[in-house]
């Protein structure tokens, strides 16, 4: 008949311990290796990038639009920024993310003159200004521009992720370069310089994940919060 554990002695269940952490501990076997290397699969790191990236943009980002109407995306409350102020930034964060920072070339916003159409006359992507700033990007953009300029930036992003070398991704970005498209190419606001120090170490790897999915995925919490202070479900089922 079985024991109950609590009916063991104490040198009993002591060296039962020893014997269960000797299991766990010891190193697999040959056969227990060759086992699981026949269930690993290697996956191509664009393939696990687009598994995150098809649904950030197809559920989320692309039902803001379809959801809010252009006052609610305007909406500002004391404080924080807009739905349309969120949409920007995102965009223009990943336009220089992956093209100045993952794949060395011209950013989407200077193709067809997006600056102009967007209404705006400030290349930075928001982080650093005052709200007086803040709410005047707000005011001028032009919406219907920023959903056509949002496109480009995933149209460019799919084909830099597609074209990629995954070999590239671990390289780390140079000093020089981060300085250039901070300062000389106008991604940093004046008030932001400290974030130069901020990406300093980063791989092209990160700058991918960050820029194009963990940074934009942020936003879309806060543009959840915007629309829901509206009474507003922005992305719904």
């Amino acid at each position: 008949m079985n024991k109950r554990l609590d009916d063991l002695p104490n040198s009993a269940l002591k060296s039962a311990g020893v014997q269960a952490r000797r299991r766990l501990t010891q190193r697999p076997t040959h056969k227990a290796q060759r086992w699981a290397a026949s269930k690993r699969t290697d996956m191509d790191p664009r393939a696990l990038f687009f598994s995150r990236y098809d649904p950030l943009r197809r559920f989320h980002l692309d039902r803001v639009w379809e959801r809010l109407n252009e006052d609610q995306l305007r909406f500002q409350p004391a404080r924080l920024n807009s739905v349309a102020w969120n949409l920007w930034h995102v965009a223009r964060a990943e336009d220089v993310g992956i093209n100045g920072f993952v794949a060395d070339r011209p950013q989407v916003v200077d193709d067809e003159h997006w600056l102009e159409r967007l209404g705006l006359d400030v290349r930075h992507q928001g982080t650093g200004q005052t709200a007086a700033e803040a709410n005047e990007v707000t005011t001028r953009l032009n919406l219907d521009n920023l959903v056509g300029y949002s496109k480009a930036v995933e149209h460019r992003t799919r084909l830099v992720v597609e074209s990629l070398d995954p070999a590239v991704l671990d390289t780390v970005l140079e000093p020089a370069t981060i300085h250039r498209v901070l300062f000389d190419e106008g991604f940093a606001h004046p008030n932001a310089g400290w974030i130069e120090q901020a990406y300093t170490g980063w791989s092209r790897g990160k700058c991918l994940i960050h820029f194009a999915l963990s940074h934009t995925y942020q936003h879309v919490g806060e543009i959840g919060v915007l629309a829901s202070l509206q009474d507003v479900d922005a992305f719904g089922s």
